[in-house]
């Protein structure tokens, strides 16, 4: 699988990997700076529900696969590629932060009725201490038929 957003602003073209969960229940990021991750425990991307993907805002050198995440605008159109070579689209119909203790989790990763693809990537202050991003932004589409 890939994802691929070509947009004025934006462009990836990125491979998948398969994530799922952290011990402590948080979903798992990519392994790859490069990639993105789908969170298997959820629908493919195009399946009924929301299908959820990860990427790196940055990494220990600087921009990583979602670095310009935050220049999507409503409207902008990403794609997943499967493995036999078939594209679905999503059409971007919001973009939020949130602090990261504080996501709204079945708004992201539950099923609203309808094949969307939600876009995850740290945002906010980063704490060097603990080496995360105190917040999140979402990218939320809607599958272009």
């Amino acid at each position: 699988m890939r994802f691929r957003i070509n947009t004025a602003d934006v462009r990836v073209n990125a491979p998948v990997e398969y994530v799922g969960l952290t011990e402590d229940r948080a979903m798992e990021t990519p392994k790859g700076w490069w990639s993105v991750g789908w969170y298997e425990l959820g629908p493919l991307p195009g399946q009924e529900g929301s299908a959820v993907l990860a990427g790196h805002l940055d990494s220990d050198t600087g921009k990583a696969v979602f670095w310009d995440l935050d220049k999507l605008r409503i409207g902008d159109e990403v794609s997943v590629i499967d493995r036999n070579g078939n594209t679905t689209r999503f059409r971007v119909r919001d973009k939020e932060v949130y602090y990261a203790d504080n996501a709204p989790i079945e708004k992201i990763f539950g099923g609203s009725g309808g094949s969307h693809l939600n876009l995850i990537t740290c945002d906010g202050v980063f704490d060097r201490q603990a080496g995360v991003y105190d917040r999140r932004l979402v990218v939320f589409t809607d599958r272009v038929d």
